[in-house]
């Protein structure tokens, strides 16, 4: 058995379509360049130390995390898994920064949503570290970087590709949908 790894903005929910929303609604607010519209890529990833994003994403990231839907068949998907055996580990950049306590907006979120896991980890910019220590066998998130770094030292990840990552280039295996998640992970596994 596997132990699976699981980012959750934009690739457990829909989030960058919330988010889109919201910047697109309050861009004025916060400047009158686009900075919110065209940076939405580093606003999920947390990697922005603009000003303007940084007070967006205070008043507004726990009402737009609450309000994102989790993606079609992730539930029924990532709850097949842990049925099957495989150990989850859902690991997110989400941190008390903009989330106040992160773990707990977390965990009550995947809770209420029915996301059935083993181990829950919080304020994790870096993600290849937090998969080394918890020696994760599998990845399935939606940073190039992330994947093509983890798939670079030997831990396998998939690439769940979405608008924000469509155009990039990549080494990592991409998927489409959580019912192909399911469907690689198994050949993965089996083949290995």
């Amino acid at each position: 058995m596997a132990r699976i790894a699981i980012d959750i903005d934009d690739t457990l929910t829909n989030s960058s379509i919330i988010v889109r929303e919201y910047a697109i609604l309050h861009e004025r607010e916060y400047s009158n360049d686009n900075i919110l519209t065209s940076n939405l890529d580093n606003m999920l990833r947390g990697f922005t130390k603009n000003e303007a994003i940084a007070k967006f994403y205070k008043d507004y990231g726990i009402e737009m995390a609450d309000k994102a839907q989790i993606k079609q068949d992730a539930r029924e998907v990532i709850n097949k898994l842990r049925k099957d055996g495989h150990e989850i580990v859902i690991i997110t950049a989400r941190s008390d920064n903009y989330y106040k306590d992160s773990y707990t907006f977390c965990k009550n979120y995947l809770d209420r949503n029915e996301i059935k896991f083993d181990k829950l980890i919080t304020s994790q910019l870096y993600k290849v570290k937090a998969c080394q220590e918890e020696n994760i066998d599998i990845m399935i998130d939606d940073g190039v970087d992330t994947c093509d770094n983890l798939n670079s030292i030997g831990i396998k990840a998939f690439l769940f590709t979405g608008d924000l990552n469509l155009d990039k280039d990549t080494i990592s295996e991409r998927v489409y949908s959580w019912n192909e998640v399911y469907e690689k992970i198994n050949l993965y596994l089996n083949n290995k």
